[in-house]
C-alpha cells in the first residue's frame, strides 16, 4: 500500500500533463505526413500494335542484313524448332533466343525497343520479348 501512495503523485503529474498539452491540429501546415496510395501498375503490360510500313522493315532488313544471327539447326536446342512454321502471333519454340535490335535502328525508330528479332528461315521475325510471340515477319532478302 505504501508503494501505491507513493507512486500516486507520479502518476497525478502525468495526468496533468497529458491533459494540459494542447492537441495538434491536423493539417499540412503541422507538417503532418499524409500517406497516399499510388495507382496500380498493370502487370504483363502488352506492348502498342506494331504496325510496319514497307520503308520501315527495308530499313530493319538492311539494318539485320550484315548481323549473324540465322537459326542454325545444327545447334541441339535450335533442333526441335526445325518443324516450327512462324506466324504473326505464333510462339515462337523454347529454343529459339531472340536478338536485340541494333543500336543505330533503335535511334532512327524508337518504337522497336520494346520488341527482339529473329532471323528464321529466310524470314525477319519481330517478337514482343515478354509474351515470345511474333508481331510482324517479312522475307529476309528483298524482292
Amino acid at each position: 500500500m505504501r508503494c501505491l501512495l507513493s507512486r500516486a503523485p507520479l502518476a497525478a503529474t502525468i495526468l496533468a500533463l497529458a491533459v494540459s498539452v494542447p492537441p495538434v491540429a491536423a493539417g499540412p501546415q503541422s507538417g503532418a505526413v499524409e500517406q497516399t496510395v499510388p495507382p496500380p501498375v498493370a502487370q504483363n503490360q502488352k506492348p502498342p500494335p506494331l504496325k510496319l510500313s514497307d520503308d520501315q522493315r527495308a530499313k530493319i532488313r538492311q539494318a539485320v542484313n550484315g548481323e549473324n544471327t540465322e537459326v542454325q539447326f545444327t545447334i541441339a536446342p535450335n533442333k526441335p524448332a526445325k518443324g516450327f512454321a512462324p506466324s504473326v502471333g505464333a510462339k515462337i519454340p523454347a529454343g529459339l533466343k531472340p536478338h536485340t535490335l541494333p543500336p543505330p535502328l533503335l535511334a532512327d525508330m524508337p518504337a522497336l525497343k520494346r520488341y527482339t528479332y529473329l532471323k528464321f528461315k529466310q524470314q525477319v521475325l519481330i517478337i514482343d520479348p515478354m509474351s515470345r510471340k511474333i508481331v510482324d515477319m517479312f522475307p529476309e532478302a528483298s524482292g
